[in-house]
């Protein structure tokens, strides 16, 4: 936009949502902290961007027509707006740099106490082996994700809404502009008074909730009576226009039922719908109860052909076997990745790791009851920007699939590296007590060709 050489006095602010951010390997951006999207700047951005601070005067000598050039641009993207002199900013929005690699988000258990007593919970609740931090300790952690500049959390326990301070932390984490994308719970404790003061402060997180089968949930759960007010507590948060997630852990009983349930939330309105065989950790060990691969892919491919004949009514993952594109999450489903030795072995928990709830940091949550849990840091000890930066935390997010490819020469040579990439890390380490071991349970999905089974009926979800 052409600007009249003649006008004395031009400002300009950035929009509330927009805020001015830098990590160590992204030292200039702006973020849109309520949904996430995040653009890189180059200098003469981030000064321009600075300067949207309702007191620089673009019209003065020391801003070029390049500079105001940018600025058209932030203005007509929605990111900045033209204001009268001193409508200054909030202090929040201003530049700030972590010295950390940037993350994308953190996954948060706030408490490892829980209400119910799952059969596969890997945090052992409600023995509550991992504790609960004070108030004071857990607004100490969501200090720490601010100085590390970190862009959004979810939450999850154990069972969050056990603690009367939640909506406390939640306004915290809102005051400090990181977003809350997703909150897991088991539904029990959920009220319309706290759906209601989730969408006043202005959030729309998924809600994960657990439901594990018409005639297996109170089997699963340990708890009796309970599957009618899950259900109902679905129908509640979807009453109050917030999305829903389904998880449903697999065993012998509750894979018995997964016609039934499929048709049940089919007509709740998910946004997705996740089925997995509980890793073996936690109160899972020596389980008698789990599900063989070949039973798993018996169960799990009528479902598909049903999903895809029903019009696809919510996105679905099936374990390791099957991720499809939905209607609501389309970045979510793809046919299987093709890995590379260049590659990170595993991008997931290089963008969201996850946080014990006594501050332990941690790749994935599938790390928690391994060898190596004694070897990650607390971050109300070395904080979080030091354990993102150097840490065995650290080495772990940096592993490539070169690096264990160096230690696995039957996987080097190996035609189906490609497709399975020496699987997960953590399953790994869970299976074999070796980080740099291939993971068996990946290894037999691909060897006995389970994996190119579901690989063609996720092609064929992408098409239709």
């Amino acid at each position: 936009m052409a600007r009249d050489p003649l006008v004395a006095e031009r400002y300009a602010k950035l929009r509330t949502d927009w805020l001015l951010r830098g990590w160590a390997d992204m030292p200039r951006a702006l973020l849109n902290w309520t949904d996430g999207d995040l653009r890189e700047l180059g200098s003469d951005g981030l000064y321009v961007a600075e300067s949207c601070d309702g007191t620089s005067n673009f019209a003065g000598i020391a801003f070029l027509p390049r500079h105001n050039a940018i600025l058209d641009r932030l203005v007509e993207e929605g990111i900045a707006e033209e204001c009268a002199r001193g409508d200054s900013i909030e202090s929040c929005q201003c530049y700030r740099k972590a010295e950390n690699p940037r993350v994308m988000g953190m996954h948060w258990s706030v408490t490892g106490l829980c209400n119910l007593n799952c059969r596969h919970c890997y945090l052992e609740a409600p023995s509550g082996r991992y504790g609960e931090l004070s108030f004071e300790d857990s607004v100490r952690v969501i200090e720490e994700l601010e100085r590390a500049n970190t862009r959004e959390v979810t939450l999850t326990g154990g069972e969050p809404f056990l603690r009367d301070d939640l909506p406390d932390l939640i306004e915290m984490l809102c005051r400090k502009r990181i977003r809350i994308t997703e909150i897991y719970t088991n539904g029990l404790l959920l009220s319309d008074d706290l759906l209601t003061g989730i969408r006043k402060l202005g959030l729309d997180p998924s809600f994960q909730i657990s439901f594990d089968g018409l005639g297996a949930h109170d089997y699963m759960r340990g708890t009796d009576g309970i599957e009618a007010d899950v259900i109902e507590a679905i129908r509640k948060v979807r009453a109050a226009g917030l999305p829903v997630v389904v998880s449903t852990a697999l065993d012998q009983v509750s894979k018995e039922c997964l016609a039934d349930t499929y048709r049940l939330l089919k007509g709740l309105g998910l946004r997705f719908w996740r089925v997995a065989a509980p890793q073996e950790t936690g109160n899972w060990r020596g389980t008698t109860t789990a599900v063989p691969f070949e039973d798993q892919a018996a169960a799990y491919e009528p479902l598909i052909r049903q999903w895809l004949d029903d019009d696809r009514p919510f996105a679905l993952h099936l374990g390791g076997f099957f991720r499809s594109p939905g209607k609501t999450w389309p970045t979510e489903g793809m046919p299987t990745i093709r890995y590379t030795p260049e590659g990170y072995d595993c991008t997931g928990c290089r963008e969201k790791p996850y946080l014990l709830p006594d501050g332990a940091l941690l790749p994935c949550p599938a790390y928690t009851d391994t060898v190596l849990l004694g070897r990650m840091p607390n971050i109300l000890e070395v904080g979080l920007s030091e354990a993102l930066s150097k840490s065995f935390f650290r080495s772990v997010l940096d592993l490539r699939k070169s690096d264990l490819l160096a230690r696995n020469e039957e996987c080097a040579s190996c035609e189906l590296f490609e497709v399975c990439g020496m699987g997960c890390r953590a399953f790994a380490v869970s299976e074999t007590g070796d980080l740099m071991a291939k993971d068996p349970l990946s290894c037999e999905l691909w060897r006995k060709g389970y994996g190119q089974r579901f690989e063609a009926l996720a092609e064929l979800a992408s098409r239709t």
